[in-house]
């Protein structure tokens, strides 16, 4: 049934599968990795059930060439105090970086090398760690503003070689590289290592994407299948592959329009979301057709993790977990495509439902379950149903793509959830779909007006309405938006309440459609006179649907209703752009 927040079950599932990765701790070759980089200068706090690897960023080596400096030594430590929650978990310290320098000087002498490499251990030991992944961006090269030398090649072999030596077989040595493959004798130096993080993004300019799967006109230089080539070509067995990818988009940072759609989730007239058949990736072009934004999402994402099964390479590395998306789409993808179901499996998007049971609205709330139940794998959602808001503990919301108010009321909510919610439809972190007791706004059961939630249902509070259950006929006034898609222009509500407010929301919203009073199939005086009952708040970036309607079952009978339905997941979804 139902997600009823995390089960015992799932939890016990992730630590089985999360502990495979060692077996009587001893390292298995064909063992499948996510190597997650966690930053030095970010807050978050990984959930370390979704990676195998995290590589900690950064250490440097040190003003003498000769050791090692970790910036913000504290949240390594808490890191790596997240094995706590995941023994199987495997946390290293990332050496190294863009523009990171002194590798040059440090590699170049037999004497520094070691002395570098004690060092380390004396880190991994006094940290806890398991292993120590070199970052050195790039032998042979100043391009990041850091020390080269022609020698850099040979004596990168022999720094892993000496780092395998102190280090030992039970910890790990790894090294991040660039796309190409060059600068690195990987035939003289992988045998030292455990495996190797291509990084496969940062691939191209502003008129392409910088990471793209295949070959396409909208690629960069290269592209992540062109990276794993070239490093198979260049010595690294397939075994100690491992396949980057980015958390984050590139483009013309500089392009008004974009400004904007990143400030308010909005795209300008014009501009439009693509998907790129050949390179397989998600972008944005301007209002002339040109490209600005290439990015990820859980299906690109998922398409490469597909690659990585299909081509028997050790894993995925992604950077960076604090670029993930508020719910973390991203390294969900990866965890349940290489980890759990080892098939490209997109992230479900995560809804929030309150759904209030029993009484009078239980008809309609018990076939709204059962129909989101049965359609969840269709909408790819993963459905958690709460019966009381006090149940929402504080920073839940956000972590939804969709809440669903299902029949609930917008009284009864904890002050913190009510923030939460603000913030959540503010800052368009999610979508949002509202039925019928919704818009029960006033004083109720001794509860204050929620006035930001009167505000965002148009300035309403409510009036009365119809005890006498009757039909409605609705009539469409917006046949474009894409909630309305294939809905006929009047359909027939049955056995509704249809609420009165003291304010009609219309100057405050966009109505979609409304309901012809004459129609009722009851003598009524309770009208409004204009009486919307579908309509949209523009006002807000996030992507918001009120339906007046959602007493009786018979709804769930009716097909216009379903249309409506399915047309708003999809759009509050973003399955429609």
């Amino acid at each position: 049934m139902y997600q009823m927040r995390t089960s015992m079950k799932l939890v016990a599932a992730l630590a089985v599968l999360l502990l495979s990765v060692t077996v009587s701790g001893k390292k298995k070759v064909d063992d499948m990795v996510i190597v997650a980089y966690v930053t030095s200068w970010t807050n978050e706090v990984p959930d370390p059930t979704t990676m195998t690897h995290i590589n900690y960023a950064f250490g440097h080596v040190n003003d003498t060439f000769n050791g090692v400096r970790i910036d913000n030594p504290d949240r390594l430590r808490m890191i790596v105090g997240l094995k706590a929650k995941n023994p199987a978990l495997k946390v290293m310290l990332s050496v190294g970086g863009w523009g990171s320098g002194r590798f040059s000087e440090m590699a170049a002498t037999a004497e520094n090398r070691m002395a570098f490499a004690k060092d380390c251990q004396r880190v991994v030991k006094e940290f806890g760690l398991d292993g120590i992944d070199i970052d050195w961006e790039y032998p042979t090269q100043s391009q990041a503003k850091i020390s080269s030398s022609p020698q850099d090649t040979e004596n990168f072999t022999l720094l892993m070689r000496d780092l395998r030596k102190v280090l030992g077989k039970q910890k790990l040595v790894t090294a991040a590289t660039v796309s190409t493959a060059n600068y690195i004798d990987f035939k003289s130096c992988v045998r030292y290592m455990d495996f190797v993080n291509v990084m496969a993004y940062d691939m191209g300019s502003n008129k392409g994407h910088h990471a793209s799967l295949f070959p396409s006109p909208h690629a960069g230089y290269c592209t992540s299948s062109q990276a794993v080539e070239a490093h198979l070509k260049a010595g690294v067995p397939r075994e100690k592959l491992v396949m980057g990818v980015p958390f984050y988009g590139k483009g013309k940072r500089d392009d008004e329009g974009l400004r904007m759609w990143r400030r308010t989730g909005r795209l300008p007239e014009g501009y439009r979301h693509l998907w790129d058949e050949e390179g397989r990736f998600p972008y944005i072009t301007d209002a002339e057709g040109h490209f600005v934004w290439g990015y990820e999402n859980a299906r690109s994402l998922s398409e490469k993790c597909q690659y990585i099964l299909d081509n028997h390479l050790r894993g995925g590395m992604y950077w960076d977990y604090a670029s993930d998306t508020p719910q973390g789409d991203e390294r969900r993808t990866l965890f349940l495509s290489l980890l759990q179901n080892k098939k490209g499996t997109p992230a479900p998007r995560r809804v929030l439902v309150l759904a209030e049971r029993g009484g009078l609205h239980e008809g309609f709330t018990a076939a709204g379950l059962k129909w989101l139940e049965d359609n969840k794998e269709r909408f790819n959602m993963e459905l958690t149903v709460l019966n009381s808001a006090k149940q929402i503990a504080k920073g839940e919301i956000l972590a939804y793509h969709l809440v669903l108010q299902l029949n609930y009321p917008p009284y009864a909510w904890s002050s913190e959830a009510q923030q939460d919610m603000e913030q959540y439809i503010d800052r368009s972190q999610g979508g949002y779909i509202g039925f019928h007791h919704a818009s029960l706004l006033g004083e109720f059961d001794g509860y204050p007006m929620w006035t930001w939630f009167s505000d965002f249902m148009g300035k309403i509070r409510y009036r009365n309405y119809i005890a006498e259950k009757c039909d409605g006929t609705v009539q469409v006034e917006d046949r474009q938006h894409p909630v309305m898609k294939d809905v006929p222009g009047t359909f027939v509500i049955s056995d509704d309440e249809w609420y009165t407010y003291e304010q009609d929301p219309r100057p405050n919203v966009h109505v979609l459609a409304h309901v012809d009073e004459a129609s009722y199939t009851t003598k009524t005086e309770i009208k409004m006179g204009d009486h919307p009952v579908i309509w949209i708040n523009p006002s807000k970036t996030s992507r918001n649907v009120y339906f007046q309607f959602g007493h009786s079952k018979l709804l769930f009978d009716t097909p216009a209703f379903v249309t409506l339905l399915e047309n708003s997941l999809r759009w509050t979804l973003r399955d429609v752009e």
